[in-house]
């Protein structure tokens, strides 16, 4: 019997995505957000209500490199923010406060490319999650037990919300049972899109436009190699075809630093 998905009550997702920028080379950039940007988040977070977890993605290169070599599209960011918050409103409500603006906005500045990067507000669907608290021995660091890869693509022309995430749930049964793939992952979550209009540009008065994308799965392993099973490959894309869009399917793989975890 098929596996019954369905969306988290306690939690929602901010995912924020980021380009460098153009002045600072890679090292740069992911040595400031560490080490310094987190820093500053954390300290301005401290005792403010809502925030459940953050953690950064720093885009493995090496592996960037390989995918793109195999053929498989790859975006142009440089890292992402996930927070889980209690609610989108207790989001909106640290994210537009004078304090916020003032402190980790105009940080934010020094190394991002603001006008480029991406606000998007998800739902979080568990597939494989077993439930971990983050000891503070290991936060502030990029992790050694894992690393991660966020697929996102765009459902297929004429298929409506409800169909897509019906083919999807189908999909992630298949990764579970049917797949090494699923054997090895630690942890799978389905991001759904929350709001009718859930990307959004991090700097409100960028004219750039954003993309159609309806669905994001986030896969921690301990290591890329779970990824490239040749036996996995035909019965994936021949599933992932019934729903996701020929051509935008896209691959990001990070490296994962948790920085605050108020998880129960």
């Amino acid at each position: 019997m098929a596996t019954q998905y369905t969306s988290r009550t306690d939690r929602v997702r901010i995912l924020i995505l980021l380009e460098k920028k153009p002045s600072l080379s890679t090292e740069e950039f992911q040595e400031y957000f560490l080490n310094v940007h987190s820093k500053i988040f954390a300290k301005f977070a401290e005792g403010k209500e809502g925030l459940i977890k953050y953690e950064q993605l720093h885009v493995n290169q090496e592996e960037k490199a390989l995918l793109k070599d195999m053929g498989q599209p790859v975006p142009d960011y440089d890292g992402a923010l996930l927070l889980d918050f209690e609610s989108f409103e207790s989001f909106e409500a640290l994210f537009s406060s004078p304090e916020y603006i003032s402190i980790v906005g105009s940080d934010m500045d020094r190394f991002v490319h603001t006008t480029t990067a991406l606000v998007l507000r998800l739902n979080i669907v568990p597939i494989i999650n077993p439930e971990e608290h983050v000891p503070k021995s290991s936060l502030n660091q990029i992790r050694k037990d894992r690393v991660a890869i966020l697929f996102v693509f765009t459902r297929k022309e004429g298929m409506s919300l409800k169909e897509m995430k019906k083919h999807w749930f189908s999909h992630a049964n298949l990764v579970c049972n049917e797949t090494r793939m699923g054997k090895e992952v630690i942890k799978y979550e389905q991001l759904h899109p929350a709001t009718d209009s859930p990307i959004k540009r991090l700097d409100a008065s960028s004219s750039t436009d954003v993309p159609d994308w309806d669905g994001f799965g986030l896969f921690h392993a301990p290591s890329f190699a779970t990824f490239r099973h040749p036996e996995d490959g035909q019965a994936l894309v021949e599933d992932c075809v019934k729903f996701q869009a020929p051509g935008k399917s896209l691959a990001l793989p990070v490296n994962v630093a948790t920085i605050i975890d108020n998880s129960p």
